[in-house]
């Protein structure tokens, strides 16, 4: 059996490069079993040239790779590895990027002389226009010089006093076993490709071509999904849903709703900004999102709003391509649109303000020429521009505004907070805004209404909206045990099961799961309070026997037609008035053993939401309770005040309400 052939590796000759083509061969030498490897060392044109400054625009794209590009062609290596950010775009003729590795921390790093303080001032060392910028920001008072050479000949003019500091990749530290030095690690976007190793082949070597894809990163890493979430969870899309379902990580900012928070669990981690406060830096997020990629998993960027409407959606895209990561966008309802949408304005119209801009408030407009933000160019939506607002107002009536422009305001949009500000550009004064908030120039808001849904489920009354969801009761399951042995003895002793709610349907039949499936109701009569009730029945694979048709509750089972008579189980709270349903169903053979299955306990909202509301709806007597106990003065509010059900109107009466009615 013949052996199998040594394989040429080839790399440049300094320190870091001899380092780095070691840890290349550790990277894949799994995939070319039974082989051994060989390096060679080259001195390339960038090593051999010392002097010319990386930013001089005649350094050639090859400047770090032509010598070992060259030998490759010739056939006198089978691998070269690179510092993928040396690559030539594109590569020679006949060459192919054959795998990128896993990188390391692509952050720079700042090794400052003992006994400097840069922020008296100093000579900083750096060839790159992008490092020298950035330090600039964190020590205005420096000079920066150009400086080339090794690692180690760069760290020796430093300690030899020709510079007060150097910016070095810190990944190349910590490779040299020099990690001690960094002062300081540098937060902002470096070099794509920093710390990644490249491996180059001939593009006629398939046989080493196949094996390489099985540790080329582009291939391995995991999706970015760049997803909007829109401050109503309720407009949460399918897709979204499903990407946040499967994600391994979900990097979130602050903007992004409480009820969508819970679902996340661990996965969730906090990547927010604040204007004008400390804020996660859009660099630190980029290499969290490609750390984990890079891992294989599922990263979803959860942007509060449209990623693509003011965000850095465009800066993400950019950054992922830079790393050759695979990226998903999901919009979502943006700000802007969810506030015209509440208050029943149109963002554009054909007649008048056929067109709208987005717009950042940050430096009060002044970065926006004045005839781009005339009338005549359309409707104007401002984002981040409560602090600025007065230079906002100025600006636009320069722009020639009328005074008389309508203003609407949304602000804490999808909270409990939120509100709706009408005013005139004229009017229109910070004292009234609060952030988050965004403004629409021009278009004629309406106010509308609400219902305010003060039960568990709204989804079964949205005809009778539209609803703004307040629930002044909590349901929460009653110890599984307790749940499992009351349904076991009950499914020994009960002719069947009387539903009086969606709630209680889930909690009985996934109760029923834990101890057997839907066969244990083999014989048993399935009655519903309801037809909503009988639906939640029906998406649970199971149909009611019979129901009421309407809002009547349970006592409306008394006007079935036909033979109900037994014993039924019912599945309540301990709030539930059940002496009046076993009243009112005794007449009809009717028994009922009532279950608890679950708490009910009145919510404690700390006031009423800030929209305005004309109906109530209340589902239940203990809704009514908590609404009126909590909220004293609504008893003398205007307003139409609606019950579903005989034993929620008699609530409503014994409150004090005479004017309620039955839904």
């Amino acid at each position: 059996m013949s052996e199998s052939p040594t394989i040429r590796v080839l790399a440049r000759s300094s320190p870091l490069s001899r380092i780095q083509s070691q840890e290349a061969i550790d990277g894949f030498r799994h995939v070319f079993p039974g082989h051994a490897f060989a390096i060679e060392y080259l001195t390339s044109i960038g090593d051999k040239d010392q002097n010319t400054p990386l930013t001089d625009p005649g350094v050639p794209g090859d400047f770090f790779t032509r010598e070992l590009d060259a030998a490759q062609v010739e056939g006198r290596a089978d691998l070269v590895v690179h510092s993928a950010k040396d690559l030539p775009d594109p590569l020679p003729d006949g060459l192919a990027l054959a795998a990128f590795l896993p990188g390391r921390d692509p952050r720079d790093a700042l090794v400052v002389r003992e006994g400097v303080d840069l922020r008296d001032g100093g000579v900083v060392g750096t060839s790159s226009p992008v490092r020298e910028a950035a330090i600039r920001t964190l020590y205005p008072d420096i000079v920066c010089k150009s400086i080339r050479g090794s690692i180690g000949k760069r760290l020796e003019q430093l300690d030899a006093g020709l510079y007060d500091a150097v910016i070095i990749a810190g990944c190349a530290l910590q490779r040299l076993g020099l990690e001690e030095r960094i002062t300081e690690w540098l937060d902002y976007e470096t070099t794509p490709q920093q710390g990644r190793l490249a491996i180059t082949v001939r593009e006629d070597r398939t046989d080493l071509l196949a094996p390489l894809r099985g540790v080329d990163v582009r291939r391995s890493a995991g999706l970015v999904a760049l997803v909007g979430c829109p401050a109503d969870a309720r407009l949460l899309g399918g897709q979204a849903l499903s990407l946040l379902e499967a994600a391994d990580v979900i990097l979130h900012d602050r903007l992004v709703p409480e009820q969508v928070l819970r679902t996340l669990g661990p996965r969730a981690e906090y990547v927010g900004k604040k204007g004008h406060s400390h804020s996660t830096t859009q660099a630190h997020i980029h290499r969290r999102i490609l750390a984990e990629a890079e891992k294989g998993h599922l990263v979803v960027r959860l942007h509060g709003g449209d990623p693509g409407v003011l965000g850095h959606l465009g800066e993400t895209l950019d950054f992922c391509r830079s790393w050759n990561l695979r990226t998903e966008v999901v919009p979502a309802v943006s700000a802007a649109q969810l506030t015209a949408a509440r208050t029943q304005c149109t963002l554009t119209h054909r007649h008048e303000g056929r067109s709208i801009s987005f717009l950042s408030g940050h430096k009060g407009l002044a970065d926006h020429p004045l005839p781009s933000l005339a009338p005549e160019h359309g409707h104007l939506a401002i984002y981040m521009g409560v602090r600025d607002i007065a230079a906002i107002r100025g600006r636009l009536l320069d722009a020639g505004w009328p005074p008389a422009t309508p203003v609407t305001a949304g602000m804490d949009l999808g909270n409990p907070n939120e509100r709706h500000l009408h005013a005139t550009l004229e009017g229109i004064h910070a004292q009234a805004l609060a952030a988050p908030a965004v403004l629409l120039i021009g278009p004629i808001p309406h106010q509308v209404p609400t219902t305010l849904f003060t039960g568990t489920d709204p989804e079964k009354f949205l005809r009778h909206g539209p609803l703004l969801h307040f629930p002044m009761i909590e349901l929460t399951p009653v110890d599984p045990e307790v749940r499992k042995a009351a349904l076991k003895k009950g499914l020994r002793e009960w002719d069947g099961i009387i539903f009086p709610s969606g709630f209680a349907v889930n909690l009985v039949l996934d109760t029923l799961m834990d101890i057997g499936d839907t066969r244990l109701l083999a014989g048993k009569k399935l009655l519903a309070v309801g037809p909503l009730t009988a639906k939640a029945l029906e998406r649970r694979g199971l149909k009611a026997d019979a129901f009421p048709e309407g809002f009547g509750g349970a006592a409306a089972l008394s006007e079935l037609s036909g033979d109900w008579r037994g014993l039924y189980g019912y599945p309540t709270s301990d709030q539930s008035p059940i002496r009046d349903r076993q009243a009112a169903l005794a007449d009809k053979g009717i028994q009922l053993d009532a279950t608890r299955f679950y708490h009910n306990t009145p919510a404690a909202p700390e006031h009423l939401p800030l929209r305005p509301f004309a109906r109530v709806i209340f589902t239940a007597g203990s809704a009514v309770h908590a609404y009126f106990t909590r909220f004293p003065e609504e008893l003398r509010a205007d307003r139409e005040w609606l019950a579903v059900g005989t034993s929620t109107l008699k609530a409503l009466r014994e409150a004090g309400i005479q004017s309620g009615e039955l839904l």
